[in-house]
């Protein structure tokens, strides 16, 4: 009897490790769950934009302090993610689960001291960072950091426990955890800033009940799905164990000094935004929300690198990690430009919902136009390389590059091109 060969679709991705359908299955509700939480970013940004530019300015300026402290908790868990991934190709259950338990241990513990400080002394900080902006958008922006910092709390928390669900390559229940956070954000924001008015009081309280919905989601994924290799014990949580904590040290901290330096430029830049003039700032606003809606799905396929090669790592093929390492490179690259036809006709649209003056909108498609050129040339390999590096033990290299890329050009060049040479924002997207 003749054995039936395998289409060409089957052959693309398919090993010893996955199977093809495999891989699209962990990668569709990937890039669902990045879809769902850019376009309510998008959304809710939009949203803000009813209270003014002044809203639009203050939320703008403090992104990236808010991003640089999620990014440490993000940093750490994605190495609690590669730990469990490792495990999960040993076949090691226990152990996954202890990994489990302690990423979400040392994620929190260092939220409450972290976030307890930046939401205490707030103030100084907008103060510091952003001293010429105008009066209205520093009350405002020091509101939203300090509440922000004790939303990240939970958020901690969160982030820790969809790592474990992401290490073993259950995707599925972080996606309906990410539906949930994402779909009850808008409804939340819609409510507290549309309908009642609060500002950016209704976008911290709107932030908050989400995160805390779908931290208990996960929470119940994790003590209750007896059945899944998940499962853990609340004494796996609660005590400190060494050797989870210095893999996941080992591996996080790398990307967390790559995040904290990264993010430390992000802010250097927001800070000598201020210069540019409101419009400005609320066009780079505007122009990064939509930004990043469009490179959510390459973002997807890096998630995705991490799992994949983790546990190919972990069952000690190096060879298969390598050869999925390229193969997911290049299917970046077709995710990207997929996103890109989808996203583009309706771009003048997705502008409108921002009801910004001429002036901003103008500038607005002069950044995105800047924006896309780059991510059709670049932004695929430099975003899931660094993750296959990472999955495989490599974080060193990824840092140093990183590191160089952002002080060099988006902070010193940047500067130069901005300000000196009188291309305004346009030059920090250059």
């Amino acid at each position: 009897m003749k054995v039936k060969k395998r289409n060409w679709f089957a052959r693309q991705l398919e090993s010893e490790q996955f199977t093809t359908k495999q891989i699209i299955g962990m990668l569709i509700p990937l890039i669902l769950d990045q879809l769902f939480i850019y376009m309510i970013g998008l959304l809710t940004t939009s949203m803000i934009s009813s209270s003014g530019e002044d809203s639009v300015t203050a939320v703008s300026l403090v992104t990236p302090v808010v991003t640089l402290i999620t990014a440490v908790f993000t940093a750490l868990s994605s190495g609690g993610a590669i730990v469990v991934a490792q495990y999960k190709g040993h076949g090691d259950r226990e152990k996954l689960q202890e990994a489990i338990g302690q990423t979400i241990w040392i994620c929190v513990i260092l939220a409450v001291v972290l976030n307890g400080l930046i939401a205490a002394f707030a103030s100084p900080l907008v103060n510091l960072l952003f001293g010429a902006a105008e009066e209205g958008s520093r009350e405002k922006a020091t509101l939203y950091l300090a509440g922000m910092a004790i939303n990240t709390i939970v958020h901690s928390m969160r982030v820790a426990t969809s790592a474990g669900l992401r290490g073993v390559g259950d995707i599925k229940h972080n996606l309906f955890g990410s539906i949930l956070i994402n779909v009850s954000y808008f409804i939340f924001c819609y409510i507290f800033i549309n309908l009642l008015q609060w500002d950016i009081v209704g976008t911290l309280v709107a932030y908050f009940l989400a995160r805390f919905l779908g931290l208990l989601s996960s929470l119940y994924f994790l003590f209750f799905q007896k059945n899944s290799q998940v499962h853990i014990r609340l004494s796996q949580m609660l005590k400190p164990k060494l050797t989870y904590l210095k893999s996941i040290w080992k591996l996080g901290i790398p990307f967390c000094a790559e995040e904290v330096f990264f993010n430390g430029g992000a802010i250097l830049a927001s800070a000598y935004m201020v210069f540019l003039g409101t419009v400005s700032v609320a066009a780079h606003a505007i122009a990064n929300s939509i930004f990043s809606t469009l490179y959510a799905p390459t973002m997807a396929v890096g998630i995705l690198a991490t799992t994949v090669i983790g546990q190919c790592i972990g069952a000690g093929r190096r060879d298969l990690a390598q050869w999925y390492g390229k193969k997911l490179i290049l299917r970046g690259y077709g995710v990207a430009l997929i996103s890109l036809i989808a996203m583009l006709p309706m771009l003048s649209w997705i502008i409108s919902l921002y009801q910004p003056q001429a002036e901003t909108q103008s500038l607005v498609y002069q950044l995105l136009a800047i924006g896309i050129a780059g991510m059709i040339l670049f932004w695929p390999v430099s975003n899931i390389m660094p993750s296959v590096l990472r999955a495989a033990g490599d974080a060193y290299f990824t840092t140093v590059a990183s590191l160089i890329a952002m002080w060099v050009f988006r902070v010193g060049m940047g500067y130069v091109i901005s300000i000196p040479m009188g291309y305004g924002i346009r030059g920090i997207w250059y």
